[in-house]
């Protein structure tokens, strides 16, 4: 009988994603916060100067160097949009690796793997993190978070001391890229405390101590957020004279993540969404009814519940966390549409799915023993993802924000004047006084278009008015 290597269905999954979102890969372009996190990452000296100035509520460390990457990788102006597109598609994918190495691992074959990173990458549920680049560091969250389990699981596994600390570093770093990912540590560690180790019998206390580790990356986040930025976190100016705390709204959270899996997270599994409706609540009692029997029989079949009970924590820790910060805003109006506050909730969903599905090996499938797929296996993976697309095509097709021709006219026109600058060793402060003021289409108001100029890296003593005559000879 053939065999098929589990690779090459993992590259059909991964092939997967670029195709889905090609309807935004088409049409590049960058938008709002964007603006804010390119330009002031226009060079390392920027970089540096805004690495521990918060985004709103968030301190971004890791977000702001990447923004700095990015910059440094694609110097003409006018890549930079495509540059910000490919990152956020790249993001999943890595993403998608790292989910199938840790189900794979947890689970013990491939088809595990392979089974979620389809469902969990060939989706449009959280298409706002793969279409917008200041979304896409919700991802990178995601994925710092995945290589704390990863770490968690391979302490359980291998007991070595330097997985633990890995983890808890992973911890800390994954809410530098974004706040969404502050419970990574919260997460490992309900993951150590619920497993068992070589030769482990039940939790003693020094196991329940060791479990408690990824915490620590946590508490190193949180107490470096609060020395370098906590004013500015604590009363962001999106509270509208608000704190942090005082914004925070536990029954509104339970009440919108009630609605989110109705509107958003269940349906979403299938491509199903309303941009301009909500569910009415006995529809929403009716979904939300509908899914938990689901949850309660799928624990009940399950032999092993770690994966089940991980799931569903992050499932409705995510959630409440997320809807409870946001509960000054209209949810119907605008949080409903964020979709990008779905993605730990789908990778959630497809861990408590996964942790049952062992219950049915045997019979309703059967496992190679040396790690490749049957045909018919592999057949099937295919057959997903192709369903998969064919759902959440619809959904990205009609999605897709096509940006003002203007926004690229304009960066070409940076790139052009940006070469001048170079060539005539003017630098950039020099060239936005001299050019003013030029919207950025697709930025917010007051947005100068200019200050995407990098200027001459060896400038020259310039005076405004002879650099104002040669730009704007070239500026035509």
């Amino acid at each position: 009988m053939r065999r098929i290597p589990a690779l090459i269905v993992g590259g059909l999954a991964t092939l997967a994603v670029p195709l889905l979102y090609a309807p935004w890969l088409l049409v590049p372009h960058i938008r709002y916060d964007d603006f804010a996190f390119l330009t002031r990452s226009r060079t390392w000296a920027d970089t540096l100067a805004h690495l521990w100035v918060p985004m709103n509520e968030h301190l971004m460390p890791l977000a702001r160097l990447d923004a700095g990457l990015l910059m440094w990788i694609v110097t003409p102006q006018s890549r930079i949009p495509l540059a910000a597109q490919i990152h956020g598609v790249l993001a999943v994918i890595i993403g998608m690796w790292l989910l199938y190495w840790f189900v794979r691992r947890e689970l013990g074959h491939p088809f595990y793997g392979l089974l979620a990173m389809i469902a969990w990458g060939v989706t449009t549920t959280y298409y706002e993190t793969v279409t917008w680049y200041s979304a896409s560091f919700f991802t990178l969250g995601l994925d710092v978070t995945l290589v704390a389990l990863l770490a968690a699981q391979e302490f359980e596994r291998s007991r070595r001391r330097s997985a633990l600390v890995l983890c808890a570093a992973c911890c800390a770093l994954a809410p530098a890229f974004h706040s969404t990912a502050l419970l990574a540590g919260a997460w490992c560690a309900l993951y150590l405390a619920l497993s068992s180790g070589p030769g482990d019998g039940s939790p003693s206390l020094l196991k329940r101590s060791i479990a408690m580790a990824p915490l620590a990356g946590t508490v190193v986040f949180v107490v470096i957020a609060a020395l370098t930025a906590s004013d500015q976190i604590v009363s962001a100016e999106h509270y509208r004279g608000k704190t942090l705390f005082g914004a925070f709204d536990f029954g509104e959270g339970v009440k919108n993540t009630l609605r989110t899996l109705a509107d958003n997270q269940v349906p979403g599994i299938i491509g199903v969404w309303d941009r301009h409706s909500t569910f009415s609540w006995p529809a929403v009692w009716a979904i939300v009814a509908s899914a938990a029997a689901f949850a309660v029989v799928w624990w009940r079949v399950a032999p092993r519940r770690l994966l089940l009970i991980l799931g569903l924590t992050i499932i409705l820790s995510s959630d409440l966390i997320v809807y409870g910060a946001r509960a000054d805003w209209s949810y119907d109006r605008s949080v409903h549409n964020w979709s990008r506050y779905h993605l730990f909730a789908h990778l959630g969903i497809v861990l408590f799915v996964m942790g049952g599905l062992v219950r049915f090996e045997g019979t309703w499938f059967r496992l190679e023993p040396n790690g490749c797929l049957t045909v018919r296996q592999a057949s099937a993976l295919i057959l997903l993802i192709v369903g998969l697309f064919a759902c959440h095509w619809p959904r990205s097709r009609g999605s897709t924000v096509v940006p003002p021709p203007e926004q690229m006219d304009v960066l070409r026109r940076v790139e052009r004047i940006d070469k001048t600058c170079v060539a005539a060793r003017i630098d950039a402060h020099t060239a936005r006084q001299a050019l003013g003021f030029l919207q950025f289409p697709l930025g917010f108001e007051g947005d100068n278009a200019w200050d995407f100029l990098r200027g001459s890296p060896a400038p020259v003593p310039t005076r405004t008015e002879d650099a104002a005559r040669m730009l704007r000879a070239v500026d035509r």
